[in-house]
């Protein structure tokens, strides 16, 4: 997840000779679309399994057998949460302003 943020973020600056002076991706090379779309998807199927997270973890605190596996969900959350908030404190201001619109 951080990989592909921060390396769209260096590949669009690089491609565009600075950072993008519109929302979107009018103007972007076929090349940096791709990574865009990428990197749009994993983050939204990652974003989109912390709502189904929930269930496994319930699953597991029930099944006896199975409640060592809980660990592995909360580090999966946390991890995830980590990767999140240093893609938003860590990066540089304009790349965010591109990537949240």
């Amino acid at each position: 997840m951080l990989a592909l943020f921060y390396s769209l973020a260096l590949h669009m600056h690089q491609s565009l000779g600075g950072w993008p002076t519109s929302i979107g991706e009018r103007g972007f090379p076929p090349a940096l679309v791709v990574h865009c779309a990428i990197t749009v998807n994993v983050f939204m199927v990652l974003f989109l399994s912390l709502f189904v997270l929930p269930i496994p973890i319930l699953v597991c605190l029930f099944v006896e057998r199975w409640r060592r596996f809980v660990i592995y969900f909360a580090v999966y959350a946390g991890a995830f949460l980590l990767c999140f908030a240093l893609t938003q404190f860590a990066a540089p201001a304009q790349s965010l302003y591109w990537w949240r619109d």
